[in-house]
């Protein structure tokens, strides 16, 4: 409670120039250079701001955004935001966004995916309000395993109210930055990111009674950090594994015991060629046994082949 206590009295004195940078610059990583796909949502929370002081840039300033994304198609989002900071500053403010977004350019190679978001910031406070509107575009380059690794470049296009009780603004703002992000988790569901944005790079600040952090003392630089919570399918989920085949699984090393259709299919084949070959093979008397016989039965009868002969014989003696 006390280090609120004594951030809020440090920053009071620049409530005016922090307002300033915040309404004409937007206080958030830019959280729209991919789209989340249909059906998927979102939570992001950032916090930075620029370094800011009374004659010095000796204060940085803690702003934090907290964002709610949804996917209505595959490249539609739409996102509500509250700046939470800046609620308690300059008597309290109400200050949101209501935006959406829509990635119009798939990255192929080097040529980067473009995506482009509008934004309505309604600032409210008890003497007056009013709203302001933020065009940006992004360039994002994704690369990495399963897009990982994420590289953007954009810049705010910032119209708001010339005549206004709360804030002196330009009517136009022009506001590049540059940052990344990272997905870790195994679904890629929690996004890390920097950012860095300069605001109004074209106006100097050297007689300014307000100090910021600007090269050549133009405009102010802002440094964030964001993380971002994604909830829902992945749009790059990790690449399914080969299935095995399923001898492979049951049995990976060949058991020596058992035999394979082919081999079985051969064994059967010789098995026929040797029935084949070998007639005597079902004979239980085997082929010296069975040749015997057949000998036996095709050998003459001498009895047979003796008793005439034994006539002829005899006729002689008698004729004699």
């Amino acid at each position: 409670m006390m280090n609120a206590q004594r951030l809020f009295r440090v920053l009071a004195p620049l409530t005016g120039a922090l307002l300033l940078v915040v309404v004409s610059t937007g206080c958030g990583t830019a959280h729209h250079a991919r789209p989340l796909g249909k059906g998927n949502h979102a939570v992001h929370l950032s916090v930075g701001g620029p370094v800011a002081g009374i004659g010095e840039a000796d204060t940085f300033a803690p702003l934090t955004t907290l964002t709610y994304k949804a996917g209505i198609t595959d490249k539609a989002d739409v996102f509500v935001g509250w700046h939470v900071l800046e609620t308690f500053l300059n008597g309290g403010n109400a200050y949101f966004d209501i935006g959406a977004s829509y990635y119009f350019l798939e990255q192929k190679g080097a040529r980067p995916g473009l995506s482009g978001a509008f934004t309505i910031s309604p600032l409210i406070n008890k003497t007056s309000g009013w709203a302001s509107f933020d065009l940006q575009v992004t360039a994002s380059w994704a690369f990495g395993p399963r897009e990982r690794h994420l590289v953007y470049v954009g810049f705010h296009n910032y119209f708001a109210p010339v005549r206004n009780d709360t804030i002196p603004t330009a009517p136009y703002t022009w506001t590049p930055y540059i940052g990344g992000q990272l997905r870790v988790g195994k679904n890629r569901e929690i996004g890390l990111g920097l950012e860095m944005k300069w605001h109004r790079p074209y106006a100097s600040t050297e007689n300014s009674v307000m100090g910021y952090i600007g090269p050549g003392k133009m405009g102010a630089l802002a440094f964030l950090g964001g993380i971002t919570i994604f909830i829902g399918k992945d749009m790059k989920p990790a690449p399914d594994l080969p299935e095995l085949p399923e001898q492979a699984i049951e049995s990976p090393i060949p058991d020596e015991t058992t035999e394979s259709p082919a081999s079985s299919e051969d064994g059967e084949r010789a098995l026929d060629k040797d029935e084949e070959e070998d007639p005597w093979e079902e004979d239980e008397g085997g082929p010296d046994e069975v040749g015997e016989e057949a000998g036996e039965s095709r050998a003459p009868d001498e009895t047979s082949e003796d008793a005439p002969n034994e006539e002829l014989s005899t006729e002689e003696e008698a004729s004699q």
